[in-house]
């Protein structure tokens, strides 16, 4: 018998973290898009400067505007993006402070830490998505921090074709869909496997 079972499930979290994506995307681009003209506008800033600034806001928005759900199917796409948001606008920020603008500087760079924050997040919704049934309890992904609880806190597990549901002591109700229903055999066994470990059953 195995000793760890992987559920691919659809975490809500995750999901509006990814449906957000083309909304953050567009604050970035107009974020970017702005500073340039206001660059050219009150400092005379280099015109390569403010172009690059410029093509680059009008790329986030063609790749919001044009490509579909492209940022949902390819999330790897979405983390360049973003990683490139993120350095874009920590340098206005240091522009911002060197022209003497103390508080949009400070804006510009609370927002790039806020999409520091948010790559970090998105590269975890990439790489996890699964809730872990092993021997020591179950492990519950979160945009954070994955979340284990043991088997000793667990009232019951019901993992169904489509589903698991999972329900704590302290009367915490936990549902997640699968991604991909189970089949019988698979279903049979972390039923078995649950069973063998559940104290509170």
């Amino acid at each position: 018998m195995n000793t760890k079972y992987s559920l691919h499930v659809v975490h809500p979290a995750f999901e509006l973290l990814k449906r957000s994506a083309k909304v953050l995307h567009f604050i970035a681009a107009a974020a970017i898009l702005l500073n340039a003209w206001h660059e050219w506008q009150l400092h005379n800033e280099s015109l390569v400067v403010c172009i690059t600034q410029a093509i680059l806001g009008v790329d986030i928005l063609l790749l919001i505007f044009f490509t579909g759900n492209l940022l949902l199917e390819s999330p790897k796409l979405n983390l360049i993006f973003r990683f490139i948001e993120t350095l874009v606008l920590f340098g206005i920020s240091i522009s911002l402070f060197f022209n003497g603008h103390i508080g949009l500087g400070l804006l510009h760079l609370v927002a790039a830490f806020g999409y520091f924050i948010l790559l970090h997040r998105e590269a975890r919704v990439l790489k996890n998505e699964d809730v872990e049934i092993k021997a020591t309890g179950i492990v519950i992904p979160n945009l954070v921090k994955d979340v284990e609880i043991s088997w000793a806190d667990i009232k019951t597990i019901i993992p169904k074709y489509h589903s698991v549901i999972i329900e704590t002591l302290k009367n915490k109700r936990i549902e997640f869909d699968l991604r991909r229903n189970l089949k019988i055999d698979e279903l049979q066994q972390i039923n078995d496997f649950c069973s063998k470990h559940l104290i509170n059953g």
